[in-house]
């Protein structure tokens, strides 16, 4: 039977094809809609149910159809029976999941950079304020009922599982996952259970940590206490391992992460108040205030300049994502592919960076002069300090002669040598050494300070240098087509590897029925870069909490399963997607070498200019700040 008839709008409809299967029952296209789709559930749903989906039909609203496949109206069959309900049309859309995890989103999101992770995090928690706006519970929160576009738009879907309020009716949600579940609710049936949108907050919050940590779960960490520590007891235990609390819950992050506090003050604020025990009680971090410090995170990313698909926080010295793909050997974005441009006439670019003419000479410096002090400025010799010293040590020399001599008046003579030796010793109190010593490193820091400055803005050496990284990119400029030929033949080489791999990680392990890795234990591998059959390492799952021996060979003998299975292709050429971004990192090189050599005459002309003026400029502080110097490192030695 594929003939319904609408509830509300007392019409009849066909069903198409089917275009997806679910739990509870199948989706199906109507025909002559586009933009809408019915779902069927394979039994008749119970009073209960149809209530519920009822009330959700009653309170769709456009901002609800906007972010969720929420239900229209109800599908009835000829015998008035409630057997679904019809929802919008979701297209063009994958898993959360997919861009979170580093290795889903190369093949999936390959022009996805962490500018589209943080407003796709924006968009997520956005849909959550629109749900609880409306009164609305998800309650089961997982990243198996968020689905995300190619321009970072997100839509909720399962909403016949949410939990609905309809007045004083609230239609509970009886199911949920416990790697998103909040700590409270642990332990406790869902049958009935009337959550709040604090539990969906909870949820809400380890989506966003998936999406900006690499896919790593929250509470997945190092356990330095006794026994196994699974993800769902770290959550029920409050046991964040990333947190500022987390050495005194005996809990540490795993290798290849990043801090919590990478991303800013803010967002390591909103998550420890997530995750921590006051959060349960006096309430997590709301979705609009996520909406707000993830739209400060993403204003305030700068473009990496080795790697220009990486964007960190500004106020970091370096890209933390450089380093962490250092650690880990695993490219954490895509290369997008740069927008076309101009031909760039290479030649007669450089024919006029070579025209421009270097300034002077350096001057020379106050420091490689013969020094003499200022007018008026009194500089203490050293010539007494000696005289004294020698004439000090004469005088115990001598009181020492006279102690071993038999003549009585000997000791008189040693006991007067020793008195004149403590006047004439050159003693110099502490206070008086300290003083000099503090004159002495402010003026050598002074000097140093704009001796720096002098380098960076007078000296010709900064022009020199310039001109030397623009020769370097004139090189690999011209060396780009060879250097895709030496790549090309390393892939060529490599072809049987990168087809095993290849193969290896279509087989993901939170897909698969492997006997004792249930979703914690796939949780807690994916947190330390295991996710596929490829990724699959003896030593490395022995290094993971809770995998011993056991875990380990089951995971190593189902990876073993795949790669009899794999067999080598010698005809099948390099792989398309291989080539493809090969061709995007040499062309993103290309743009940005492209960019430097134009841009080159200009900056050449501006540093000679400003050379040239600041030298006047300096010169005087810089003699200033030498004669300090040696001023004060004269009083220092005269003491």
């Amino acid at each position: 039977m594929n003939l319904f008839i609408l509830k509300r709008a007392g019409i009849s409809i066909r069903l198409g094809q089917q275009i997806g299967r679910g739990g509870e029952g199948n989706v199906f296209a109507i025909e002559g809609q586009n933009d809408r789709v019915a779902k069927i559930y394979s039994k008749q749903p119970d009073q209960g149910k149809i209530q519920k989906l009822a009330a959700m039909t009653a309170t769709a609203s456009p901002s609800l159809l906007r972010i969720a496949a929420w239900p229209i109206d109800l599908l009835t069959d000829s015998n008035s029976g409630v057997r679904g309900f019809v929802m919008p049309r979701i297209v063009a859309r994958r898993d959360i999941h997919e861009l979170y995890s580093p290795k889903s989103r190369s093949e999936e999101f390959p022009e996805a950079d962490f500018r589209f992770l943080v407003h796709v995090g924006a968009n997520i928690a956005r849909a959550f304020a629109i749900i609880h706006e409306h009164g609305h519970v998800l309650g089961d929160v997982n990243h198996g009922n968020l689905l995300v576009g190619p321009d970072g738009t997100v839509v909720l879907i399962d909403c016949d599982s949410f939990q609905i309020r309809m007045g004083s009716n609230v239609f509970t949600c009886d199911v949920g996952v416990p790697l998103f579940t909040a700590p409270e609710l642990h332990g406790r049936s869902f049958r009935n259970l009337q959550r709040t949108a604090n539990h969906d907050l909870f949820g809400l919050a380890v989506l966003l940590f998936h999406l900006l940590y690499i896919g790593r779960h929250p509470f997945a960490g190092r356990y330095s206490g006794p026994g196994d520590m699974p993800i769902e007891r770290a959550i029920a235990e409050y046991r964040f391992a990333y947190g500022p609390d987390r050495a005194i819950n005996g809990m540490d992050r795993p290798p290849g992460t990043i801090s919590l506090e990478t991303l800013g003050t803010a967002i390591a604020q909103q998550f420890t108040q997530a995750f921590n025990r006051s959060g349960s009680a006096a309430g997590r971090p709301v979705a609009k205030s996520w909406v707000a410090a993830l739209e400060k995170l993403q204003a305030g990313l700068r473009q990496c300049s080795v790697a220009s698909w990486h964007h960190y926080p500004a106020e970091l010295g370096a890209c933390l994502w450089c380093a962490v793909e250092t650690q880990t050997s695993v490219r954490l974005f895509g290369i997008p592919l740069p927008k076309a441009g101009g031909q760039v006439d290479l030649e007669a670019i450089w024919k006029s960076i070579v025209t421009i003419p270097a300034p002077e000479n350096d001057p020379v410096l106050p420091s490689e002069r013969p020094w003499q002090a200022p007018a008026g400025v009194e500089v203490p010799s050293i010539a007494p300090k000696y005289v004294r010293l020698f004439l000090s040590v004469g005088l115990i020399c001598g009181g020492l002669t006279a102690c071993n001599t038999p003549v009585t008046d000997g000791w008189l003579w040693t006991i007067a040598s020793y008195i004149l030796a403590i006047i004439v010793w050159p003693w110099v109190s502490s206070e008086k050494r300290s003083t000099a010593e503090r004159a002495y490193a402010a003026a050598n820091a002074e000097w140093q300070a704009v001796l720096g400055r002098w380098r960076r803005e007078a000296s010709r050496e900064a022009f020199t240098t310039k001109v030397k990284d623009l020769e370097s990119a004139r090189a690999q400029l011209t060396d780009i087509p060879n250097e895709r030929r030496r790549r090309m033949e390393m892939l060529e080489a490599d072809r049987e590897n990168v087809q095993r791999r290849r193969y290896l990680d279509r087989f993901r392990i939170d897909r698969a029925s492997i006997n004792k890795i249930g979703a914690g234990r796939t949780a807690m591998l994916a947190s330390y870069g295991i996710e596929t059959a490829n990724d699959i390492d003896a030593y490395k799952i022995k290094q993971i909490p809770g995998f011993g021996d056991v875990l380990t060979s089951e995971l190593v003998s189902w990876r073993i399963r795949h790669v009899n299975n794999f067999r080598f292709n010698p005809n099948e050429p390099v792989d398309r997607r291989d080539i493809e971004a090969l061709d995007r990192e040499l062309a993103t090189k290309r743009q940005t070498l492209e960019i430097l050599l134009r841009q080159g005459p200009g900056t050449l002309i501006r540093m000679s200019q400003e050379i040239n003026s600041a030298r006047p400029r300096l010169m005087p502080l810089l003699e200033k700040a030498w004669d300090n110097f040696k001023v004060a490192e004269a009083r220092r030695r005269a003491l």
